[in-house]
């Protein structure tokens, strides 16, 4: 098992550890406040406890509790979800942009865009002689011939057109970040760093970003805390292996790379 980038995952492996045992919290809460309420109403108990934090507040009535108490799981399971997206945002960035510190942040847009110059033309002459067999029209009967010529030309270590684009790659990315929407994170994985996501992961993942999107904008959803602490799991399952994705192939250094 590679060793995770520790800023970014480890930072969005608290954070969701934390949002679950809060939510632990809350759950045995709720329950004895419950208990609480009875004991109140029944003549057993004249008050209930202060509150912490709102004591100086109007005191709420049972009745007022009650109301809040009787969807809490409702509400509890819908904040839990939106916290744990957004961390899960987050994280994805964070890992990005520590991924490009890793590797020398704006040195490293300025060295791709050099080392891809390099590469241009004019070529050494023996580079030249190779290229000019690739650059007719393609014809189906020389196939073994191009393919020839095609490892030839990686031998004298030639950059082909798609790596020459490395540089603009990169710095889209960058730029990319800070305007980065939900629904455009499989994409970027996908796409822009190669990542292979099933279609299964990304069916859930936009299930997961939908409901989020339902939640904030006040649409009723039907959410337990199983349900969600199932989608978490889903996440967070997503989160190690895009970390474990970037240890592999983007936490090496380059910098010295000819």
């Amino acid at each position: 098992m590679p060793v995770r980038p520790t800023q970014a995952y480890t930072t969005f492996k608290t954070q969701s550890e934390l949002l679950l045992n809060f939510a632990v919290l809350v759950s045995y809460a709720v329950p004895s406040l419950r208990n609480e309420i009875q004991l109140v109403r029944s003549g057993q108990k004249p008050s209930l406890p202060s509150p912490d934090f709102f004591y100086k507040s109007n005191r709420s009535s049972t009745d007022d509790l009650l109301k809040s108490e009787a969807r809490y799981e409702q509400r509890l399971a819908e904040y839990v979800l939106l916290s744990q997206f957004s961390f899960f945002e987050s994280f994805v960035i964070d890992l990005v942009r520590q991924m490009i510190d890793f590797q020398g942040g704006s040195d490293f847009i300025a060295r791709t865009a050099a080392r891809s110059k390099r590469y241009m033309a004019p070529h050494v002459t023996k580079i030249a002689k190779l290229k000019r067999k690739l650059q007719d029209s393609e014809k189906s009967s020389w196939r073994d011939r191009y393919r020839k010529y095609g490892r030839l030309l990686a031998d004298e270590r030639y950059r082909f057109p798609g790596e020459l684009l490395a540089a603009y790659g990169v710095r889209h990315l960058v730029s990319k970040l800070s305007k980065l929407k939900a629904h455009e994170i499989p994409d970027l994985l996908v796409d822009g760093l190669l990542m292979d996501l099933t279609k299964s992961e990304m069916k859930k993942y936009h299930e997961i970003r939908e409901m989020r999107n339902a939640i904030a904008h006040g649409s009723p959803l039907n959410l337990s805390i199983r349900k969600v602490v199932n989608m978490n799991i889903a996440l967070r399952n997503l989160a190690i292996k895009i970390a474990d994705h970037f240890t592999e192939n983007f936490f090496v250094i380059e910098k010295y790379a000819p």
